[in-house]
């Protein structure tokens, strides 16, 4: 299943937008207040038959709406849904197409974890219809990935217990941790404490214990698997055929720039079938991004709009974070007022041959630029010509 469109109207910060979707992955920027969960959640509601309260009318708009155009299995059809409510509080009713809602994941920004006890090690969480729809709104619950995981591997030490399904599945999971980071491993999981213990330079530790990175990136991936293998049973499905539709707010929530760069290459490898939607901040996950996967938002006359964007062969896999900045995510400078300020007074000082003025800002400059960066040697050059023609 694949989202091909999505036409919004009317709903939070949008007035009027219409969307088309890559069937592999999709990244939205765009500045603060600008709608990107929105569409997100606009996307998961699509899938729901329920009342929220996260979708809120624009007050511009006596109605709010969306349409969404799916394709299923070699069909495609269209799911109308209206947003009447303004008020804090108030619920709308939306009428999706919840017949679908188990081909659809939406992981929300709370992703990071704290250590939690197993006493016990419970059977599986029961994903019933009503389960389902609410975690299509709501997210879905990065707390059950812990008990999946000791089960799992528990069981797998008895012939029979798990099918082939879910010992692939198993055997996927733990190769994540390494796949994360080459240094660290998954070492076993305490038959007497059911905690799960990781191999890393510093010695092994427990899960809980990882990064804040590394715990957002698994609760990604092990949410996915996870919930793919509590929603379909009968028949099971392989965690890496799965061919519906994640969402991700915020995909490079607490990640090193590294891993920023490297995370939406490591879930396209794992889950290669998905259709991603994601929202993001970071010029580094962009930078891997393929042509046509960016929705660049902006605001035109206070109207939320799609930006244009320079298709590339390579996509933006050859620009610099500081191309991606300005001409992707449409900042207008990236360097700090401090700086504009000072070179500011440079170039007047050297337009209006004031050798002294023109010095000073150079001395602060000096102080401000990188060691090697190549406008050192452009400012001195600049200030040489400005001394020599005084001289002359």
């Amino acid at each position: 299943m694949k989202i091909e469109n999505i036409e919004i109207s009317g709903v939070g910060g949008i007035d009027n937008i219409d969307i088309s979707f890559s069937p592999g992955f999709n990244f939205i920027c765009g500045p603060n207040g600008v709608g990107k969960t929105t569409i997100l959640e606009c996307v998961a509601h699509s899938f729901t038959s329920s009342s929220t309260e996260i979708l809120k009318r624009n007050v511009r708009h006596e109605r709010g709406s969306f349409s969404s155009v799916i394709e299923n299995d070699g069909s495609r059809e269209t799911i109308n849904s209206n947003v009447l409510d303004f008020e804090p509080g108030s619920q709308t009713r939306i009428m999706g197409r919840h017949q679908l809602s188990r081909k659809l994941l939406s992981l929300k920004v709370t992703r990071t974890f704290s250590y939690q006890a197993l006493s016990a090690v419970a059977r599986d969480t029961d994903k019933a219809d009503g389960v389902i729809h609410n975690e299509v709104k709501n997210g879905v619950n990065i707390h059950e990935v812990k008990n999946w995981f000791v089960n799992r591997f528990l069981y797998s030490g008895h012939v029979g217990a798990l099918s082939d399904i879910q010992i692939d599945n198993l055997n996927l999971a733990k190769e994540c941790f390494s796949v994360l980071n080459p240094d660290f491993r998954f070492r076993t999981v305490s038959a007497a404490s059911n905690e799960i213990m990781i191999d890393t330079p510093s010695g092994e530790i427990y899960y809980e214990y990882l990064s804040s990175g590394f715990k957002s990136s698994l609760s990604i991936i092990f949410g996915i698997i996870k919930d793919i293998e509590y929603r379909f049973k009968d028949p099971g499905l392989r965690a890496r055929d799965f061919d519906g539709i994640i969402l991700i707010d915020e995909l490079e929530l607490h990640l090193h720039p590294e891993w920023q760069a490297r995370i939406s290459v490591i879930l396209k490898e794992i889950f290669p079938y998905a259709q991603f939607i994601t929202t993001t901040h970071s010029p580094h996950v962009l930078q891997n991004a393929e042509p046509m996967e960016i929705i660049a938002l902006g605001f035109d006359n206070d109207r939320v709009v799609r930006r244009d964007l320079t298709q590339c062969e390579y996509g933006f896999k050859g620009w610099t974070v500081e191309e991606v900045l300005e001409d992707v995510m449409g900042m207008e400078d990236t360097r700090t007022p401090i700086y504009q300020e000072y070179m500011k007074v440079f170039e007047d000082a050297v337009a209006d041959d004031d050798v002294e003025k023109a010095s000073d800002a150079y001395e602060q400059l000096d102080k401000l630029l990188h060691p090697e960066n190549h406008l050192r040697k452009l400012l001195k050059f600049d200030m040489a010509t400005l001394s020599k023609g005084e001289s002359e």
